[in-house]
This record gives C-alpha cells, structure tokens and sequence, in this order.
C-alpha cells in the first residue's frame, strides 16, 4: 500500500475480543452480528463469536463444518495457517459459492471461537487483502482468568 493507514479499535459487546479497523470504514450490527465495510467497496468483514460449553474448539473441524455448510470439500492444501504477534493460530480459506467470493477465518482461545467472513461481488485487490489480514491478525483473546 502506498499509504499509511489509521485504524481505530473495536472491542466486542460482551468483552471477549478487540481488533481495530481503518478509521474510513464503517461499522454496523446487524442481527447482533457486526459488520465493517469500506462504504466505497462491494464487500463486508462480518465477526461472530461462540463459546462451546463443553470444551475447546478445534479449528480444522470447525473449518471442516464450515466449509461443508457451503458445500465446499476441506482441503488441507488451500486452508491457510498463520499465527498473530500474540500467538493465537488463524485458519484462513478463500471460495466462490452463490455467486460470491468468500474468506472464512477462525481463531479460537479455549472454549471460544471467532468466525471472520469476508464476502463481495469481486476478488479484493491486494490492497484490501492487506487491510483484511491486519484486522483479522488485530484480534485479541480478552482472557478469562
């Protein structure tokens, strides 16, 4: 990106995670779920959050699950694995279903998973594939103690 960016903080209702996104995008809720968006762009970054009540979340079933509902088959050669600077892993994916491109990101703290979805009528470009990957490694675990 030829331009340094500003990013403003994000924490979750109920104090489960933060991250920050560019200052010029918009965020909206909708059915508890929010939504952060360039209002030039054809896209939308939704983030939900879950907690299994009996035990730890597993990413690549998760992923698997996931992938399936949209009848995608889970290939373990095009599931991206990184870790943000605190350490926590992040699955990524990118598809086409309905019409529409996708990227799925999960990350997980224990009993608590973070489902990421970026969707739009277009392929992003590289710069917004930049701006996605620093939200998305933005996300922080607030830790239960």
């Amino acid at each position: 990106m030829s331009m340094k960016l500003d990013y403003q903080p994000y924490k979750s209702p109920f104090g489960w995670y933060s991250l920050v996104y560019p200052e010029y995008w918009e965020m909206e809720v909708i059915e508890d779920i929010p939504a952060f968006f360039d209002p030039e762009g054809s896209g939308a970054l939704q983030i939900s959050a879950f907690e299994n009540l009996e035990g730890d979340y597993n990413l690549t079933e998760e992923m698997i699950r996931y992938l399936a509902h949209h009848k995608i088959q889970y290939d373990e050669e095009h599931v991206a694995n990184f870790k943000n600077e605190e350490g926590t892993v992040i699955k990524a994916c990118e598809f086409n279903s309905k019409g529409r491109f996708w990227i799925v990101y999960m990350l997980s703290y224990k009993s608590r998973l973070i489902l990421c979805t970026y969707n739009s009528d277009e392929t992003p470009d590289k710069e917004l594939s930049e701006i996605l990957t620093i939200i998305i490694s933005s996300i922080r675990f607030f830790k239960e103690e």
